[in-house]
């Protein structure tokens, strides 16, 4: 693909989560890449996921549906349902 055929997605601090999500996308079938470029010399990186601009659409549904709620993230973390207390 050529370049104008690529969309700036998200941008990330550390190369760990773009690449997570990265994963994610192409999992659902969305061609992506990530791209690091430094904000200044020797200052450190910005990790850059492009998505392909027909797919964008996708993309955005895609991380949409990766969200979670607080009710999701207790029980996650605890294992335990709302309203539950045993």
């Amino acid at each position: 693909m050529s370049d104008e055929e690529w969309e700036l997605f998200k941008v990330f601090p550390d190369f760990g989560p773009a690449e997570a999500l990265r994963m994610q996308l192409e999992h659902h079938g969305v061609p992506t890449r990530v791209e690091s470029r430094a904000l200044e010399v020797g200052l450190g990186a910005q990790f850059c996921v492009f998505v392909a601009k027909v797919l964008a659409h996708r993309a955005r549904w895609v991380v949409a549906q990766l969200l979670l709620t607080d009710a999701e993230r207790d029980y996650l973390a605890t294992g335990k349902l709302p309203g539950n207390d045993k």
